[in-house]
């Protein structure tokens, strides 16, 4: 089966770019970036540097990701004439680089004045807004990452405590291990009741590798409380490659603060359906011409309580698809979340489709609900989906993400979604 990932694009560029690091920047403000290529606190890939600049002099720590209880390393430095230079640690163990800045999309980053052939460069990086809690606590491990964003983390477990230990430590006993049963497919089982299988494998001296599940919206947290454990090495975002599909929005079109407002959420979606499902062009406010309905629009409790919008949407497909001749009629699910990927100032909307059905269109006029017929066709979800990614994406001036095993056509005339993480904005620019 062949995957249709969308090509990079999405990202509105500030006006100009950020210039050197000017004199007084951020003075009296300590700002965490996350880096690349500082090898203290292995197996993750990044540390988080935090850096407080004020009349020329630097201060700060490089820290693991938030909840390891590993302890931060002193940072100590100058910057004049548009050079950071930082001293990492002190004493013998002490680590001095260069550093000048640049832009990339929507991050600021902090390069290597000069790099070495076959070494791997330091690079720092943060989005215009900051951090949001979750991508200071959530990470991936591998390079060739491609996993969920949410519902799931991936552990890393000490061998040699866990041959030491008869039993699963409290925090870790009741977690959902992702398992593969003989008949094929997914199930979850009890990490207590696989704590003998896994001590077992951990004999070979190997750290032993397990996936859980979480409930959407915990998975900063979990990984925080699970980092404190003696037994855990490590946690990260699981690897395996799945489906992703979500747009970024500003936080305050849907939020009061932290907490996601039932009202505003409604407000929002309902809003942008309407433009989208119309015809409207995602730059502008104006609507289309074309028919639609919004039916049953309610806000109601998905996974860990957080709200999300739910409606039934009926819309031309030349509007929910870019597809031709068609009536599309579906349940449309928006669940907003914090993924490792937002910034403070931003959240993800994540759709699902599902009771998909059609109708032939003969008219500019709406069909009787009669008229629609259930459709079994994943194409079909995922060019619904892809539209309201990428449209929305376009029409706030962010991104999207649209990653899927369903062998998708893109419409000639589509938008089209960036698949770039968080802990990547490091990698080269190539448009």
């Amino acid at each position: 089966m062949s995957r249709k990932i969308a090509p990079r694009a999405g990202f509105t560029c500030l006006a100009a770019a950020l210039g050197l690091l000017a004199a007084g920047h951020g003075a009296g403000a300590a700002e965490p970036f996350m880096a690349t290529g500082l090898p203290f606190f292995e197996p993750y890939r990044i540390a988080i540097v935090t850096l407080d600049i004020s009349g020329g002099k630097v201060t700060g720590t490089v820290a693991p990701p938030v909840g390891d209880p590993r302890a931060a390393i002193p940072v100590s430095g100058t910057q004049a004439d548009g050079v950071l230079r930082l001293t990492i640690g002190e004493g013998t163990q002490a680590y001095s680089l260069a550093f000048s800045e640049n832009q990339r999309g929507l991050h600021r980053i902090l390069e290597e004045t000069a790099s070495v052939p076959g070494v791997d460069a330091v690079t720092l990086f943060r989005p215009a807004a900051g951090f949001s809690e979750a991508a200071l606590a959530l990470q991936h491990d591998a390079d060739n990452w491609c996993g969920a964003l949410y519902g799931a983390l991936s552990l890393q477990l000490r061998a040699a405590d866990l041959t030491s230990l008869p039993a699963a430590p409290a925090v870790l006993a009741d977690l959902d291990v992702m398992v593969e049963p003989q008949q094929g497919g997914t199930a979850r089982v009890k990490m207590k009741d696989l704590w003998s299988r896994l001590r077992l494998a951990a004999r070979s001296g190997d750290d032993v590798n397990v996936e859980i599940a979480v409930p959407v919206g915990s998975e900063a947290k979990t990984a925080q409380e699970i980092r404190r454990v003696p037994q855990v090495v490590a946690v990260t975002l699981p690897a395996q490659c799945g489906e992703t599909v979500l747009a970024v929005i500003p936080r305050a079109k849907i939020a009061d603060g932290d907490k996601v407002s039932d009202a505003k959420l409604k407000s929002y979606a309902e809003g942008t359906l309407a433009r989208l499902l119309s015809g409207g062009a995602p730059e502008g406010g104006a609507a289309g011409q074309r028919k639609f309905k919004i039916q049953n629009a309610t806000v109601v409790a998905g996974p860990g309580g957080q709200p999300m919008f739910r409606a039934t949407v009926t819309g031309e497909a030349e509007a929910t698809r870019l597809g031709k001749g068609a009536w599309d009629q579906f349940t449309l699910t928006l669940m907003p979340l914090v993924t490792a990927t937002d910034a403070a100032d931003t959240l993800s909307l994540v759709p699902a489709i599902s009771d998909l059905k059609g109708a032939r269109k003969s008219g500019p006029q709406l069909p009787a609900d009669a008229a629609f017929k259930p459709v079994d066709d994943s194409e079909v979800s995922a060019g619904i989906s892809q539209r309201l990614v990428s449209w929305l994406a376009a029409a706030e001036g962010t991104r999207c993400v649209f990653l899927t095993r369903v062998p998708f056509d893109e419409p000639e005339d589509s938008l089209s979604c960036t698949n770039v993480a968080m802990d990547e904005a490091q990698l080269p620019d190539d448009n």
